[in-house]
């Protein structure tokens, strides 16, 4: 039982919220039951995991840690305080795992004939990468290509806004000529997505091997992913927003993607 909020590895765990530190140990935080549970369905690693039964919310999570013991996974109960302190919530649910960063080069990624790929150019916000996961898992994107990416992958709010979900989807990260070359060698069509465009998303044949390319929300897409596209498309719109969350956008297509390809 971990009791104090000194004790070196809570001191530990926080300092893993940098990105430097997640590099430097190769670990990064994955905090949530649901988000545990999703890393234990991809047969991910756990190293440690953290626990405070007066911070749980139902038997489930009790389940959870036979489950984890059965593993051989080395379990470590806290009190609350220690355990608040190395939680980013607010809330939490008493369980907090560490695991290990894994290869994110493109080299990493096996894909398979026909494949669905979402590139994502200049991503900025934690949130937004989660909730691009969320969306690529559910409609069936095969890998998902962060090129010149502004954060890091294994970010606390990336697991968390993903809803553990990055486990599921395979990741690279990349600069654009890299994924430039990568998507020409796989034969992939390049369809580019920006408010600037004219085609409507539902004019695009989205069969066959697809790459379908976003920009972020602060300066949209880069004219080169412009340049290269085998398609141009837009997701026309009604009101009188000129742009869309990133999120929302990469859901919209990757929906259509999805109905035609199913």
């Amino acid at each position: 039982m971990i009791e104090s909020v000194q004790n070196p590895a809570v001191k530990r765990v926080v300092k893993l919220r940098r990105a430097r530190v997640r590099r430097n140990e190769g670990l990064f935080i994955v905090e949530g039951h649901r988000e545990i549970g999703v890393a234990m369905s991809a047969d991910a690693t756990l190293n440690e995991v953290f626990f405070c039964r007066q911070l749980f919310r139902d038997e489930k999570q009790e389940d959870l840690l036979a489950a984890l013991w059965k593993q051989g996974v080395t379990l470590i109960e806290m009190a609350q305080g220690p355990f608040e302190k190395i939680s980013m919530r607010e809330g939490p649910d008493g369980l907090l795992a560490l695991v290990p960063t894994w290869e994110t080069s493109l080299e990493s990624l096996a894909l398979g004939e026909n494949a669905l790929v979402l590139v994502i150019a200049g991503i900025e916000k934690p949130g937004n990468l989660g909730a691009v996961l969320r969306s690529a898992e559910a409609f069936g994107v095969n890998a998902l290509l962060c090129v010149d990416p502004q954060l890091d992958l294994f970010n606390p709010n990336v697991v968390r806004a993903s809803q553990g979900l990055l486990f599921r989807v395979p990741t690279a990260l990349c600069e654009q000529r890299a994924a430039l070359d990568f998507l020409h060698r796989r034969n992939l069509r390049a369809f580019a997505s920006s408010a600037h465009c004219e085609k409507p998303l539902w004019d695009v044949d989205f069969k066959g091997g697809v790459a379908i390319v976003l920009g972020n929300e602060a300066n949209g897409l880069d004219p080169v992913w412009i340049e290269n596209a085998d398609e141009r498309l837009t997701i026309p719109m009604q009101g009188k927003a000129n742009s869309l969350n990133l999120s929302v956008a990469a859901g919209c297509l990757l929906a259509e993607a999805h109905r035609q390809r199913r």
